[in-house]
C-alpha cells in the first residue's frame, strides 16, 4: 500500500476521545515535574538543575557492531532488489559528530520517556508507511518490548476487579501479568483465523445474561495476537479483522493489538503484508504493540506503541517513572543501523528477504518432518501462515484407554513419554483461559495437566536447527505411537 500524501491525511478524522476507557492509574498519571524542565535546556541556558551524570564519568568511548549490509548493490536500482550478502560497521561515538545520527553522550543519558528522538522518529515513519492510520492524531513511543507495552496498556486502562476478553488459547505471559493485577480475563472461542467475531459480538450481546455477570460492568478491552497467534499460528484474514472491528465500534471496545510476529507472514505478495487492525481504525480504539524482538533480536529490549495521542501522552508519563526509556546501548546501535545505514527501504528488505524467508523454510521443513513421522490420525496440525509455531492437536478418541480416564491424566502421560524420549514441546493447557485449581502447582510441569481440553501441544521451528527438528519429529513420533499403543 502507498502512503496517503500529507494533504490527504489532514482530511481524515480525529481520534475520538477515549478519556472514560482510562483506569483510576492511567487517569490520575501526570507528566513528571524533572522531566518538563528538559525542554528548557537550549540555546544558551545555563542549568544547574538537572542531576545528569557528566559524560566524562562515562567509561564507553565507541559502541561498534557489524550488521547484515542492506544498500542496493550497483545496478540493482531498476531490478527486484537481491539480497546483499555484505556487512556494514556501525559505530556510534561518545561525542557528538556531524556525520552521526546518534552520540553516547546524549543516548546514555536519561531521556524524556518518548525514546530517542531519531529511532522513535524512525518507527513513526514506517508506521505511517506500513499502516497508514486512518485518522490524524496517532503517535508512536518506545518501549521495553511487547510484554513491556502490554503491562503498561493495561495500567492504561484496567482497575483491579476488571474483565478484558481474550483468544481462548492465548500467550501465557499476558495472563501471568493481569492475576497479580487483579484484572481477570473472559475467553473467546477461536477457528483457523483466531478470534472469532461472531463468539465475540455473542459474549458482548448477551453480557449480563447469567448470574455472575449481573453484578459486572461489561468488558471493554480485547486482547488479541492477529499474526502468527501464539500458541495455535493462527493468522486472521483481512475479512476477521474487519469483522472484529466492527463489534468494537459497535460496543465501543478498545482492541489491544499485539503483533509481534507481523513481519513473520509466510505469504508476502509484492512486499504487501496483511493489513493491521491500525490500519482500519478510524476512532483511535486500537492499541499497536511492535517489537524488534522477533525481527532484530530480543535481546535488544526495544519495541514500540502506536496508539491516539491522548494515550501515548500518559505512556510517556509512565515510561518516566518506571524503565525511563529503552536502553540507551540498544537505541543507539538500532538508530544507527536502520536510520543511517538500512534506512526504511533496506529495513523493509531485511524483513521479507532475511526474517520471512528464514521463518518460512523453518517452518515448511518442520512441517515436512512432522508429516513424515506422525500418525496423522494419532496428531495433527493445521499448517500456520506466520509466527514461529505449530499447535499439534492429540486425537485421544484413538486412544484404548479414551473416556476411561481423563484427558487431562493421557496428555500428562504422553507429555511424560516425550520428555523420556528427549523431546520437548510446551504442554498445551499452559495457554489455557481456565483458572488454574488452588491445589495446583503449575511450576510442576512434570506432574500438572489441570485443563481437560488442552490436548494440545506447541512445538515451534524458530530456534532449532534443521537436522535438530528432523530428530526430534522422529523422537516425537515414536513416542506418539508408543503412547496409543499403551
Amino acid at each position: 500500500m502507498s502512503p496517503a500524501p500529507a494533504s490527504a491525511a489532514s482530511q481524515l478524522p480525529m481520534a475520538k476521545d477515549f478519556s472514560g476507557f482510562l483506569s483510576l492509574e492511567g487517569a490520575t498519571r501526570k507528566k513528571s515535574p524533572l522531566k518538563s524542565l528538559l525542554p528548557l535546556m537550549r540555546g544558551d541556558m545555563i542549568s544547574l538543575g538537572g542531576g545528569l551524570p557528566h559524560p566524562s564519568t562515562f567509561p564507553f568511548h565507541s559502541l561498534s557492531a557489524q550488521i547484515t549490509g542492506m544498500r542496493p548493490a550497483a545496478g540493482e536500482a531498476h531490478q527486484q532488489k537481491a539480497k546483499t550478502a555484505s556487512s556494514d560497521l556501525v559505530t556510534v561515538p561518545l561525542a557528538p559528530q556531524p556525520d552521526k545520527i546518534e552520540s553516547l553522550t546524549a543516548s546514555l543519558q536519561y531521556g524524556t520517556g518518548t525514546g530517542i528522538k531519531s529511532l522513535r522518529d524512525f518507527c513513526r515513519e514506517h508506521v505511517r508507511s506500513t499502516h497508514q492510520p486512518q485518522y490524524q492524531d496517532w503517535d508512536v513511543i518506545l518501549s521495553a518490548g511487547n510484554t513491556d507495552a502490554f503491562s503498561k496498556v493495561i495500567g492504561l486502562l484496567c482497575n483491579r476487579g476488571d474483565k478484558i476478553f481474550v483468544e481462548e488459547w492465548t500467550y501465557p505471559t499476558a495472563l501471568e501479568t493481569l492475576d497479580p493485577l487483579g484484572v481477570g480475563h473472559i475467553a473467546v472461542e477461536m477457528d483457523g483465523e483466531g478470534m472469532t467475531a461472531t463468539g465475540l459480538r455473542r459474549l458482548l450481546d448477551n453480557w449480563g445474561s447469567t448470574p455472575e455477570q449481573a453484578n459486572e460492568s461489561k468488558p471493554r478491552v480485547v486482547y488479541l495476537i492477529p499474526t502468527g497467534q501464539n500458541p495455535t499460528g493462527a493468522t486472521m484474514s483481512v475479512r476477521r479483522r474487519m469483522d472484529i472491528l466492527a463489534v468494537a465500534q459497535d460496543h465501543d471496545l478498545i482492541l489491544i493489538e499485539d503483533d509481534p510476529y507481523y513481519y513473520l507472514q509466510f505469504h508476502v505478495e509484492g512486499g504487501s503484508w496483511m493489513p493491521s487492525l491500525l490500519s482500519m481504525d478510524t476512532d483511535g480504539r486500537v492499541i499497536r504493540l511492535d517489537t524488534f524482538s522477533k525481527t532484530l533480536a530480543p535481546g535488544c529490549r526495544v519495541g514500540y506503541m502506536s496508539m491516539n495521542a491522548r494515550f501515548c501522552d500518559i505512556m510517556q508519563y509512565h515510561n518516566e517513572v518506571t524503565i525511563q526509556q529503552p536502553s540507551g546501548f540498544s537505541q543507539a546501535i538500532l538508530a544507527e543501523m536502520l536510520v543511517s545505514h538500512w534506512g526504511q527501504e533496506g529495513y523493509t528488505r531485511y524483513l521479507t528477504e532475511n526474517v520471512r524467508t528464514e521463518y518460512l523454510k523453518r517452518s515448511q521443513y518442520l512441517q515436512t518432518a512432522l508429516k513424515s513421522y506422525i500418525n496423522s490420525k494419532l496428531a495433527s496440525f493445521i499448517e500456520p501462515s506466520a509466527g514461529m509455531f505449530i499447535w499439534i492437536k492429540i486425537h485421544l478418541d484413538q486412544h484404548p484407554r479414551y473416556k476411561t480416564v481423563k484427558d487431562s491424566v493421557l496428555m500428562l502421560e504422553l507429555f511424560g513419554k516425550c520428555i523420556e524420549n528427549n523431546v520437548l514441546m510446551v504442554p498445551g493447557w499452559q495457554f489455557s483461559c481456565k483458572p488454574k485449581p488452588q491445589d495446583v502447582d503449575a511450576a510442576d510441569v512434570l506432574n500438572c495437566w489441570f485443563d481437560e481440553d488442552a490436548n494440545y501441544l506447541r512445538a515451534t521451528f524458530a530456534y532449532a536447527s534443521f537436522e535438530q527438528m528432523e530428530q526430534a519429529s522422529i523422537r516425537f513420533g515414536r513416542t506418539v505411537d508408543q503412547f496409543f499403543s499403551a
